[in-house]
C-alpha cells in the first residue's frame, strides 16, 4: 500500500488534500484513479487508510476512513549522538539511522569533526536532514519521523543524554564488545544513546567525560570501520540485542 506523508492529523470521515510532489506522483507515475485507496502517515505515530474522491494536476482530495496505530516503531527510544563528518556522509547516516528506526538524531561537533558548520549552514543541513528523514519514513513504513536535534557541543551532548536509561559510547580503542549483562529480573531499557565519534576518532578527554557520565565504552569488533559504517552498524547492533530486529516479526 502506496503511504504518503499529511502534516496534520486528520479526523475520521474528514478531508485531506495532497499536493506538490505527492500529488504529482499519484497522478503521474502510479495513475491512481478516484475510489483508489492509499494510506497517509502523520509522522507522530499513527497511520490512516483513505480513499480518493478528485484528482487534479497538483491536488489529490482524499477521504479519511480510519487511524491505525503504527507497528513499526522500535520498542526501545535510541538517540544518536553523532559527530559532525565530512562530505554528506551524515545526511546518509539520517537516512540510515531512520530506516533502522533511531528516535532522536542529535549531530554534534566533535574536537576532531573536520567539518564545522557555522550556525547559517546549520540551519540549511537541517532543513534537508528533515526532509531526508521524512522520504526515508515513508520508504521504510515507519510511523515517527526521527526528531533531528543538532547539539551545541559535546558537553551539550552529555547533558541532553543524562537521564537515558543506558548509555554506549563505542570506541576503536575499546576490546570488549556490547553485551547486554542486565540481571534477568531488571528492567529493560527504554531510552538508550549511542554516541559515534568523527573520521578521527574521540579524544582521550572526550571519552573522559563520557565515562564521567555514565557512559559505558563498547568495541564494534576487531576491524577498523569507517565513521558512518560504525555508525549504522552500532545502531544495528542496539536495535537486534534490545529493540526488535531479534524478534519476531508480528
Amino acid at each position: 500500500m502506496r503511504r504518503f506523508f499529511s502534516n496534520h492529523r486528520p479526523d475520521i470521515g474528514a478531508r485531506a488534500i495532497l499536493t506538490g510532489a505527492d500529488a504529482d506522483h499519484i497522478r503521474k507515475v502510479l495513475r491512481m484513479h478516484p475510489g483508489d485507496t492509499i494510506h497517509l502517515f502523520d509522522g507522530a505515530g499513527s497511520d490512516y487508510r483513505a480513499c480518493i474522491d478528485s484528482i487534479a494536476p497538483g491536488r489529490v482530495t482524499v477521504s479519511v476512513l480510519e487511524r491505525v496505530a503504527s507497528k513499526t516503531e522500535s520498542p526501545v527510544r535510541i538517540i544518536l549522538a553523532q559527530a559532525m563528518l565530512k562530505d554528506r556522509k551524515v545526511d546518509e547516516i539520517i537516512r540510515y539511522a531512520t530506516e533502522l528506526g533511531i528516535a532522536v538524531i542529535m549531530p554534534f561537533m566533535a574536537a576532531r569533526s573536520v567539518s564545522r558548520p557555522d550556525s547559517l549552514r546549520l540551519s540549511s543541513r537541517r532543513k534537508r536532514w528533515e526532509k531526508i528523514a521524512a522520504e526515508a519514513v515513508k520508504q521504510c513504513g515507519r510511523g515517527r519521523i526521527p526528531e533531528i536535534q543538532p547539539a551545541d557541543s559535546w558537553e551539550d551532548v552529555l547533558i541532553r543524554t543524562a537521564g537515558c536509561d543506558l548509555k554506549i559510547f563505542f570506541w576503536e580503542a575499546e576490546s570488549e564488545p556490547f553485551r547486554d549483562d542486565r540481571p534477568p529480573d531488571s528492567a529493560e531499557p527504554r531510552s538508550i544513546a549511542v554516541a559515534l565519534g568523527p573520521e578521527g576518532g574521540f579524544t582521550e578527554q572526550e571519552v573522559r567525560q563520557a565515562q564521567s557520565r555514565g557512559y559505558a565504552t563498547a568495541s564494534l569488533g576487531p576491524r577498523i570501520l569507517k565513521a558512518d559504517t560504525a555508525t549504522i552498524a552500532a545502531c544495528a547492533v542496539l536495535q537486534y540485542v534490545l529493540g526488535d530486529m531479534g524478534r519476531s516479526v508480528r
